[in-house]
Formats: C-alpha cells, sequence, structure tokens
C-alpha cells in the first residue's frame, strides 16, 4: 500500500512527539519561578521524559536524540558540558538493560524507579558541576530540594505522557 504525502507527515509528526515533549519538558524546567526558596531549583523534567520514553517507546527516542537534548540543557543552563548527556544516556541505557522487569509493571514500581535513577542522576549531575565548574559545588540542599520536588511530580508528567502517548502514538 503507498502512503500518501499527508499520510507520511503525520507518522513523522507522530514520531517526533517524545523528542519535541521532551524538549519542551526542558524549556520549561529552565524556566525561572521566582519561588522564594527555590529560585535555584530546577526538577528533572528532561529526565523524566526521557525516563517514560525508555520505558514505553524506546524505538521513538533513540540515545542520539537523548544525547543532543543533554548538550542543548548542558548550554542553556551554563552546566559542564556532557553531564546532561551523561546523565540521560546513563538513565536510557540502565532502562534498555532492565527493559523485562519495567514490562507491565504496575506504576508504583516505575516510580519507586525512577526515585532511585533520580537520585543517581542527582547525584552524577551535582559531582560533575562540582568538579568541573568554576563555582565548586552547588549547596547539597539545593539538589536534594530538586530531586525531591522531581520525584513528587513525576507521577502528573508521566500521567500527561500516557495521554499523550495514548492519544497520539497509540496506532504506530
Amino acid at each position: 500500500m503507498q502512503l500518501t504525502s499527508l499520510q507520511y507527515m503525520d507518522g513523522a509528526a507522530r514520531r517526533a512527539v517524545p523528542f519535541g515533549l521532551t524538549l519542551i519538558l526542558m524549556l520549561f524546567a529552565l524556566t525561572p519561578t521566582y519561588v522564594p526558596g527555590l529560585a535555584d531549583v530546577t526538577p528533572m523534567l528532561t529526565l523524566m521524559s526521557v525516563y517514560f520514553w525508555s520505558i514505553y517507546r524506546a524505538d521513538l527516542l533513540g540515545y542520539g536524540a537523548a544525547f543532543g537534548i543533554g548538550i542543548l540543557e548542558d548550554l542553556l543552563m551554563g552546566t559542564p558540558l556532557g553531564s546532561g548527556a551523561l546523565v540521560l544516556l546513563l538513565c536510557q541505557r540502565f532502562i534498555s538493560q532492565q527493559q523485562k522487569f519495567f514490562y507491565s509493571k504496575p506504576f508504583v514500581v516505575t516510580w519507586m524507579a525512577f526515585a532511585l535513577i533520580a537520585l543517581g542522576a542527582s547525584i552524577i549531575r551535582w559531582l560533575c558541576v562540582g568538579f568541573v565548574a568554576s563555582g565548586g559545588f552547588t549547596p547539597l540542599g539545593n539538589m536534594l530540594t530538586a530531586y525531591f520536588i522531581s520525584v513528587a511530580i513525576y507521577p502528573l508528567i508521566a500521567w500527561l505522557l500516557a495521554k499523550t502517548q495514548m492519544k497520539l502514538l497509540a496506532d504506530i
């Protein structure tokens, strides 16, 4: 069966949804909040998106896309180049090695696994920034606050991504 150009463009646009949403979440996370006491705290929305898509649609968000998003995030945040990409690639690699474990698990299991991955990602990113950046280590409290906020809002982000997957990606 021959695809029309509109069908081809529709399929290509749908396959780009995970990449596009990850970029949007990354940019949203970089938006200043102006909340007293939380101005220096950024939730790990990019990690949440990469984690979610690595479990449910790894075929649509590859290592190259995660690497590119991580590098862009580093450039925009001013963190050491490659630290964000490293964290995202390690997350993807871990999920790909544990794909059978995550298949058909209840949400609470994937949420707790995200909590562990986010803790590891927080520590790796904190160490990379601390050892490489000229300003030294950021306050440990900021890193922990970002971690706890990220774990707390993961269910909302996962729900939004799951709804998007069901609406836009169910048939590809």
